[in-house]
Order: structure tokens, then C-alpha cells, then sequence
């Protein structure tokens, strides 16, 4: 397969980035570019990066989500992009299990399929815990085991990871930076994508990462530029909840998965 570019923003949140990009390093079956924009840039942060392979932006405040994602995809040399939270850990056929279905369609949206403790959902696979900080994170564990986690299906789905191809990347104008910090960020993109041609919105079911959930947006106590809902709602005439459930019917179980070989 061929490397995508993985765009990843962070903000103050090294300890859970730097199990990520080891994720991304350990479990890849690629060398994929790796693009990390540093919300609020710091000594700390410079001295992260040393000896890492990849490429790097930085603003000395936090920007939120949207423009941090927005200036790393702007350095992306390859084919595809992946927008990845820095709350991850990638586990293995992460990325063989996307490229499985590029070429599927001309637009197309593929998202990875998210563990987590909390409650299972059609798009998340919930109720298992491995840890909920990377301190007490048992890889080792989950590595032995995320197969039996597998999910034989895939559904529509929305959710981080993301991956897509440049060329629509770049027609769509990425994140609408006026969400700010990045609430309801996701569901414009989807509707960007989706007035400009895409129908298929895919939750790839062996596409697995480990998601600690909500260890940024959880910290940002600061004031937000509007109601995200209200201006998804004023900006497209129909609510997030009515375009997922209603338009692109995200939930939904689609097909089966195509399961690599090499899993």
C-alpha cells in the first residue's frame, strides 16, 4: 500500500502523543508522513520532537482544531489524508483495512472504528478498558487481543479517524475554521463532503484504534465564537442530527468488512 499523510493536532498533550505516534511507528504497515500541528508551542514541544520523523506547524496559541488541522494538511506530499486524534493508539491493519476500500467510489469517506470504555455503539466498539491514561495503558494486552475485537461489518460513519483523498480534501476546503475549538467541526465536514458528491460514508470494522476519549476538548474551559449547532443549522438548513440521521443515515449497518490477510 501506499503511505497516506496522518494530520495530527495537539494541544498540552504530549504524554498521549507520544503513545500515538508509537502506535503509528509500531503498528503501520507503512511508513506513512506524519504531520503534527502544536497548539501553543513550547520548549516541551520542541524537545518532543527531536529525533522523530516527521513534519511539524506550530502556533504559539491554541488555534483550536480546525485551523491546526487545516495548515498540517497543507504540507502533505501524498495521495491521502488522515485526520487522526492525538488520544489514539493505531492498532495493527489499521491502514491496510482503509486502503482496502480506496477506489471504491470517486468521493468517498472512510473512518476508522474507535475502542473505548464507555458504552458501545454501532460506530464505537465500547466497554473495554485497557486504560484510561497512557500511564496505566496495557499495550501489550490489547495487542494480543484486538483481533477478537474484530467487527465483521461495517457501518456509515463519521467518526475520527478520517481518511480522504487530497484531491477532495482540497475541493471540500478542509475544516470550517470558524468552529471553534473544533465542536461540530466533524458534521460540517461530512456535509461539506457530502453537498459536494460523496454517498458513502464508511466505518471500516477492522479498522481499529484505541481512543482515551475526549482528553482535549475535556481541558478547554475558554469561550467558544458560537453555537455550533446553531451555525451547522444557519449554514445548511438542517441540524447535524437530522442531516446523520435523516440524509446519510450514520448508525446504519452497510456491508460486510473486507478482512486482510495479513490480520
Amino acid at each position: 500500500m501506499n503511505p497516506f499523510s496522518v494530520v495530527i493536532p495537539t494541544w498540552k498533550n504530549l504524554e498521549y502523543l507520544d503513545l500515538c505516534y508509537r502506535g503509528l511507528t509500531r503498528n503501520s504497515a507503512v511508513p506513512h508522513e506524519t504531520i503534527i500541528f502544536f497548539n501553543e508551542f513550547d520548549k516541551s514541544c520542541e524537545e518532543w520532537t527531536r529525533g522523530k520523523n516527521i513534519l511539524s506547524c506550530l502556533s504559539e496559541k491554541n488555534t483550536g482544531v480546525c485551523p491546526a488541522v487545516n495548515r498540517a494538511a497543507e504540507l502533505a506530499t501524498t495521495d491521502f489524508i488522515c485526520y487522526m486524534n492525538d488520544d489514539m493508539y493505531p492498532l495493527p491493519g489499521w491502514d491496510t483495512a482503509l486502503a482496502g476500500y480506496i477506489g471504491l467510489a470517486d468521493k468517498l469517506w472512510l473512518s476508522g472504528t474507535a475502542i473505548e470504555p464507555g458504552n458501545s455503539t454501532p460506530c464505537y466498539i465500547g466497554n473495554r478498558n485497557y486504560g484510561d491514561s497512557p500511564s496505566v495503558f496495557e499495550e501489550e494486552k490489547l495487542l494480543n487481543e484486538y483481533r477478537t475485537l474484530i467487527r465483521p461489518y461495517n457501518v456509515v460513519s463519521t467518526w475520527t479517524p478520517v481518511l480522504l483523498s487530497r484531491k477532495d480534501w482540497e475541493a471540500v476546503g478542509g475544516f470550517d475554521e470558524e468552529f471553534f475549538p473544533g465542536f461540530g467541526s466533524d458534521p460540517d465536514l461530512a456535509m461539506k463532503m457530502h453537498s459536494y458528491g460523496c454517498r458513502h460514508f464508511i466505518g471500516v470494522g477492522n479498522s481499529l484504534v484505541y481512543h482515551f476519549a475526549k482528553r482535549t476538548t475535556a481541558r478547554f474551559s475558554g469561550p467558544e465564537t458560537m453555537d455550533p449547532r446553531e451555525y451547522f443549522k444557519n449554514k445548511w438548513g438542517i441540524s447535524w442530527k437530522k442531516f446523520f440521521k435523516k440524509v446519510i443515515h450514520r448508525n446504519s449497518i452497510i456491508s460486510p468488512v473486507l478482512l486482510d490477510k495479513t490480520l
